[in-house]
């Protein structure tokens, strides 16, 4: 089942109305015992990708997670509204300009008919209702951790998936950790406790490089 959208961002008081977190760590609300980089993926040129976790490592990090909270099955996840491919229409329908069904040889010299338009990502009452608003602006929804990137969002056309964005924002309803993947960044923070931290740090699959929130350049 895929994430539900919200309507109702006050979930996100506790954080946002905060004012207490720097802008350059990325590593959201600050009173957690410690915090973590994961680092994201080698994109094949020596850079990282930017504002992403992949799938695998996203799987990997729910995994983690998921035993340090009473309330996986109860998780809020913001995606930033920025995100071209959330909306429909003509920027974003080259990615179905090549899909759809064969053209018949007799109607080579027909008048094609133009394509639908590409759908947006949402129903229109999600995409212009409340954002949750924390140095961007973020759709807001909730599910079970297990969930997480599963944005029930509408194909492009022509059987065309839309594969959206990881996460911006993640937290259980229990307050229990925090994670934030800034749309720019080449790492994703998470804060929690020190045993959750410290099976970050062991998990084979993420590479994970502790950060103290107070240090205002990152290494």
């Amino acid at each position: 089942m895929p994430l539900r959208p919200l309507a109702d961002v006050s979930v996100a008081d506790w954080f946002a109305d905060d004012g207490s977190s720097p802008l350059p760590h990325n590593l959201g609300p600050a009173g957690f015992s410690s915090y973590v980089r994961v680092l994201h993926s080698d994109r094949g040129d020596g850079e990282r990708y930017e504002g992403h976790l992949d799938d695998d490592l996203l799987a990997a990090l729910v995994a983690v997670l998921s035993g340090h909270t009473s309330t996986p099955d109860d998780c809020y996840f913001g995606l930033w509204d920025g995100y071209g491919d959330i909306d429909g229409g003509d920027p974003v329908g080259f990615l179905t300009a090549f899909s759809g069904p064969m053209k018949w040889p007799g109607r080579i010299f027909t008048k094609e008919k133009p394509p639908p338009p590409v759908p947006p990502a949402f129903a229109p009452e999600v995409l212009a209702g409340p954002k949750l608003s924390y140095f961007h602006d973020y759709l807001l929804f909730r599910g079970k951790l297990a969930e997480a990137g599963q944005w029930g969002a509408v194909g492009y056309g022509y059987g065309v998936p839309r594969d959206i964005n990881s996460p911006n924002l993640m937290w259980p309803a229990d307050h229990a950790w925090f994670v934030t993947t800034s749309i720019e960044g080449t790492w994703t923070g998470v804060g929690g406790s020190a045993v959750l931290i410290d099976e970050l740090l062991k998990e084979p699959r993420l590479e994970v490089v502790r950060q103290r929130y107070d240090v205002t350049e990152l290494r």
